[in-house]
């Protein structure tokens, strides 16, 4: 379970998953001389966890071999810390839940002892955190278990930007991962020393603190019509698929704070008749998604009674509607004021 951005722009020398790097042999634009310096630490914040988006939570004031402008970011050109040296950032309080980590910028090479090279069936070796534990992450005053790797390539012009330590929860996906909306940290031991044996000086060893984010509905399937006047259509046996920023209990969600209801269109909140039972089912393919629509047997609806073609649907979420993820965090669903899903089924 990684970043996937170590694998966008990564050394060529790197290897995928928790990926081991040699040192580079150009230090250009690294500053070898002194104790090993933190200029940034990065959170993850990629809203829709393809693993990119990193935001600095911390930028080292006054240090010019900070990272300001990086053109060379797959989104776009990327501002990691602000061009005034005088200022810093303000913490990152939205890193998603799904799949987060940190890393940790320096501005020289570290000592290669950092990490365990673990050999791999391929003849290859992949870096690894798990003994050595060169930092304390903690969330809401607890130890977070965690593995990651070493990264000497790169610099402040690069993305990411290196030479770094790539930190990730080792339970991100159990019952034990962080819950929603936990306040974090993370602080460097002190057997984080470069070439020459010297530590990190001591005011800037941490902690480090950033916040996951609450959790939240992200995405819907079909998504609200731009247009009410001209609903999605969708097939009798398409799901309705509601996607969380983290992994959500399935028992969680009550289905009679599902709202179903026939309407002549979508401009209107009046019923047409009866409202529709809804069932809640476990997406088969993701941990972040509901479905409130139908299983994968199309001959069993999981609506009662079941859609009806050429008929026009409006989905609302009742007062207090709520999910539960993993770890037990909650997170309100929109009201009918800020989301209504809306789609007819197609004849």
């Amino acid at each position: 379970m990684i970043g996937r951005s170590q694998g966008l722009l990564a050394a060529a020398a790197c290897v995928l998953g928790f990926g081991a790097c040699s040192d580079p042999n150009n230090h250009t634009d690294l500053r070898p001389d002194g104790p090993p310096e933190v200029l940034t630490v990065l959170a993850s914040n990629d809203p829709d966890n393809a693993g990119i988006a990193e935001q600095a939570t911390f930028c080292k004031i006054g240090d010019e071999k900070r990272p300001g402008l990086i053109p060379a970011n797959p989104n776009a050109p990327y501002q990691v810390c602000p061009d005034d040296l005088s200022q810093g950032v303000a913490e990152v309080t939205d890193t998603q839940p799904s799949g987060w980590y940190v890393r940790i910028q320096f501005d020289e090479l570290l000592n290669p002892d950092v990490e365990d090279l673990l050999p791999l069936a391929t003849g290859l070796f992949a870096g690894s955190l798990k003994n050595t534990q060169p930092v304390t992450l903690q969330c809401n005053g607890v130890d977070v278990p965690y593995d990651g790797y070493y990264d000497p390539s790169g610099n402040s012009f690069t993305w990411p930007p290196g030479p770094s330590l790539f930190i990730q929860p080792t339970a991100i996906d159990s019952p034990e991962m962080v819950p929603s909306g936990s306040a974090c940290q993370i602080s460097i031991k002190s057997n984080v020393v470069d070439k020459s044996g010297i530590q990190v000086p001591s005011d800037e060893v941490g902690p480090y603190p950033f916040k996951i984010a609450d959790l939240a509905l992200v995405a819907e399937d079909p998504a609200p019509p731009k247009d009410p006047t001209k609903p999605t259509v969708i097939t009798a046996d398409a799901p309705l698929l509601l996607t969380f920023n983290a992994a959500v209990q399935l028992s969680s969600l009550d289905p009679t704070k599902i709202e179903i209801h026939e309407v002549a269109d979508c401009k209107t909140d009046t019923a047409l008749g009866a409202a529709h039972t809804a069932v809640v089912t476990a997406d088969a393919h993701s941990k972040l998604v509901l479905d409130i629509s139908a299983d994968d047997a199309p001959a069993t609806k999981a609506w009662n009674p079941a859609p009806t073609t050429g008929t026009t649907y409006r989905i609302t979420f009742a007062a207090g509607a709520q999910v539960a993820d993993l770890a037990g965090a909650t997170g309100e669903l929109p009201a009918a004021a800020d989301l209504t899903l809306c789609f007819s089924v197609k004849p």
